[in-house]
This record gives C-alpha cells, structure tokens and sequence, in this order.
C-alpha cells in the first residue's frame, strides 16, 4: 500500500507529447555542432531555416530502441537500484561552485579538500545512496576539474556517482576513469553523466558532442531539460513542459541514431525566473508541477526519470532551506522518480553546504518512509484482543510490538524529539555542524587502492597531458 503522486492522466500526458511531436516536427531545434547535426539528418532530421525539423516517425523510431530499465552499480559490482522502477536514489546537487562554511552568511570557493570531505561526508550517509561530482574545486586548473572531481569521488567512495563534462575532449578521459576500475563498466554501470540541452530547443556543441560519445560508449546519460518559466520557454506550466519533453526527445533521438539502444535517463531541472530579480527558483511551485507533469509524460514511454528536488533556493541553511528541501524531497519520492539530485544546495544550484547535507539526509530518509507505504498486518485483530483485553492497553508489552517496530516505524536521529528535560539545548544547525565533525574524524570510506588506482592514476596523467598542463598529483 505505497502513494503514489501523480499530476496528468494518460490522454493528457499524450497530449503533451503530441504537442511535443508538432514542435519538433514545425520549429524544430538548433544544433550549434554540425557534427551531430549531421548524425541526426542521416537518421531522418530535415534541415529547414538552420535548424533540424524531426519527423514523428523518427521520434517514435528512437523511443523504440531506448532501455526502459537500467541497473545502477558500485564500484564494487554490487546492485545499488532498478532505474525505471521508481528506485528513489537520491544523490547531492552537482557541480556547485561555492561551499557555505558552518557560521558564516557568505559563501567561498571550495578546494580539493572541501570536496574530499563532502564524499566521505557523503559515503557515511544512508540517505544518499549515490555521490555527485557535488563541488567544482577552484584549486585545480580549469581545463581538468570536471574529471579531476570524478577522480576523487572514485578514489574515496564506493557508491555510484552522477557526474558531467564541461569539455568535449574531457568525457571519453572520464570514461577511462571507471574502465579503469571496472572494464565491465558499461555491462555494469556506476556512474551517470549530465547532458543538458540548452533551452529554447537548441544543443550546444560541448553538450550534443558529450551526448554522441556517451551513446557511443554505452554509458547512461541522464537528459536534464531546463525550461526557465518567462525567461528561456513560456511564462505557462503547459508551454514550458511541452518545450521540455521536446527538449528531451530530441536527446532521445541524438542518442538512438548514435547507438540504438544507448541507455537514457529522461530528467530535468525546470525552473521559474523571478520577475524581478532574474533569479532562478528550482522549488518554486511551478517548477515542481512541471517536473510532476513531465513524471507523467516518462510513464508513457516506461523512461528511467530524474529530477532535481530535496534542495533550496535560500542562501543560509535555516527555514526556508528546510521547508524547500523537505517538501521536495517528500514529492520526488512519492511520485516514483528514479534519481534525485539536489541534496546539500542552496542559492540555485550554485552552493553546497556540509551541514544541509546532513539535515537533508534526515529529509530524505523521512521521504523515502512516506513512500514506503505499508504492508497489510494479518495480525491486527489478534494484536488488538491482546492489546486491550490482556495487556490493558499496553501495546508496548505486546510481543507483536517489538517484533515489528524497528521494520514500521523510522525515528529521526538528528530532528528534535525528545523531551524538554532530556534536550541537552542547541540548535539543529548546530547538532548538523557536531555530525559533520564526527563523521570526518571517524568515518574512514572504502579508499580505492592497488592495480585500480594506479590504473586510475595513469588516466589522471593522461588528462593534464592532454591539456599540456604539468601534473600536480591532488593533495588529498
């Protein structure tokens, strides 16, 4: 007996892709690389006014071939989720460019350590079942920090990790990276890569050319459609997700005319632009109809799904952080998403904070027992006749009660519930920021070590070489 949250019914959710169809098949999209132009007229695009029109049959073709189920791995080979089976594997928000220290209002730029820390911080985390190439570290040359951050996350953690490129010629030297650890990386995959289309209906050359070698290279590549309300697609929660399932399918398509069969995640990250200040809010209502409305469109076709929820648009980690965070959370896990990005964000998309990320675990694993649901107890007359009539009312002293309670009922570790006389006082900020300590001082992660690391070492060589950048070994 699980909830189970939806927006659309199906004829709406079909609507919504025929609405799609006829986008794509009357506007069509841009292509900035002529390359993957190219690939995509060979498989059935039109060139009209210099953009790429696709037919429906195309579209409907390349929907065909795509995985309906993925099976996400660790490091290790072991089986962490079914993607397409509403695995609900919340990871952190990648790719943040400042860290919000403990006591302070301002944000900084992280470093290698910071991000060291955040994935062993994440590795001890139940909550968080995979790794994000969360921190972009400003102490490493910048031609090499997208895969430099995928370097220390597969040197410290043994949980799959959502990853990016930022280069073209940077993704097949990350590949190289999990071949390095795993040759059976694509059977077996742990790690996701980003690809995001850039909106309105347009691929950049780093993003379509990232698409085309993960396609290639059979690695799983999560589609993450950004439709800004007002801003990049229409001001309506309609326009914006026909603009986003277009925006998708045309990722569909690049990579089934790559590889039939080249596995996809169907994910997104919509959000509402601020009518006076630009910003762009993620956990804006509209925002969180859109990704429920384009759940919905997913079903129709049985796609993995992602979404970025369980995060913030607030600078500091106080009750707008928490509200945000929580009822995200609570939505991606009940409507059945596979992967959720998100968790330790705040100031859209752009910072990541040690001690949101241990509050959001609590967030998280309050969700993940929402959605849990429950099962049927057969037992419940017999429990109750014992409860009421032996036992007086003391269902404590009842066998059945201590058989099932750890299995039924989650008890926050970190949230206020106890007593007043038992508090020992302190905020939660606080008792977050005592975790995060304990944590960093005790929890030793899984290091990677021998063959594999020196194997992934050769690779790390191999990237600066390419850059023509001299090789400082990271500190960490």
């Amino acid at each position: 007996m699980k909830p189970n949250l939806s927006l659309l019914s199906r004829d709406e959710a079909e609507e919504i892709h025929s609405e799609a169809l006829r986008v794509l098949g009357t506007v069509g999209v841009f292509f900035e690389d002529k390359s993957v132009e190219e690939i995509v007229v060979k498989a059935g695009g039109v060139r009209k006014d210099g953009r790429v029109v696709l037919p429906e049959s195309l579209v409907e073709d390349s929907l065909k071939t795509v995985p309906r189920r993925i099976r996400l791995y660790d490091r290790e080979g072991n089986l962490v989720g079914v993607l397409g089976e509403g695995a609900g594997i919340f990871d952190p928000g990648s790719a943040a460019i400042r860290i919000l220290d403990y006591g302070s209002l301002e944000p900084r730029n992280p470093t290698l350590i910071d991000l060291k820390n955040l994935v062993t911080l994440v590795d001890a985390l139940p909550g968080l079942r995979a790794q994000s190439t969360a921190l972009v570290p400003s102490d490493v040359p910048v031609e090499v920090r997208d895969a430099v951050r995928l370097y220390v996350v597969l040197k410290y953690s043994t949980k799959p990790v959502v990853t990016g490129a930022f280069t073209v010629e940077n993704l097949p030297l990350m590949v190289d990276m999990l071949a390095s650890i795993r040759e059976d990386y694509a059977e077996k995959p742990f790690a996701i890569f980003d690809v995001c289309p850039t909106p309105p209906l347009s691929w950049s050359t780093v993003t379509s050319r990232n698409l085309v070698d993960l396609a290639r290279l059979n690695v799983p590549a999560e589609l993450i459609s950004m439709p800004g309300l007002g801003a990049t697609s229409p001001v309506t929660i309609y326009g914006a997700l026909v603009q986003h399932h277009a925006e998708n399918l045309s990722g569909i398509v690049i990579s089934q005319a790559v590889r039939p069969g080249a596995p996809i995640i169907y994910g997104g990250s919509p959000t509402m632009i601020h009518p006076y200040y630009g910003t762009a809010s993620i956990t804006s209502p509209e925002a969180v109809l859109i990704s429920l409305g384009y759940r919905d469109v997913a079903r129709l076709f049985d796609l993995p799904t992602h979404t970025y929820m369980a995060l913030s648009d607030s600078k500091l980690v106080d009750y707008q952080a928490g509200a945000e965070t929580t009822y995200t959370a609570v939505v991606a896990a009940m409507s059945g998403f596979d992967i959720v990005s998100g968790a330790g964000m705040l100031e859209y998309e752009s910072v990541q904070s040690l001690e949101k990320l241990v509050l959001d675990n609590e967030a998280i694993l309050v969700a993940d027992r929402l959605a849990r649901g429950f099962e049927k107890d057969n037992m419940a007359l017999q429990v109750l006749g014992e409860g009421v009539l032996e036992k007086r009312g003391n269902f404590l002293a009842v066998k059945h009660t201590r058989q099932n309670y750890r299995k039924e009922i989650y008890i926050p570790s970190i949230w206020d519930l106890e007593p007043r006389t038992k508090t020992k006082g302190g905020s939660l900020l606080e008792k977050a920021h005592a975790k995060v300590q304990e944590i960093l001082a005790k929890h030793t992660p899984k290091r990677l070590e021998g063959d594999q690391l020196e194997r992934l070492d050769n690779v790390l060589a191999r990237l600066y070489e390419l850059h023509n950048l001299k090789l400082v070994k990271p500190n960490i």
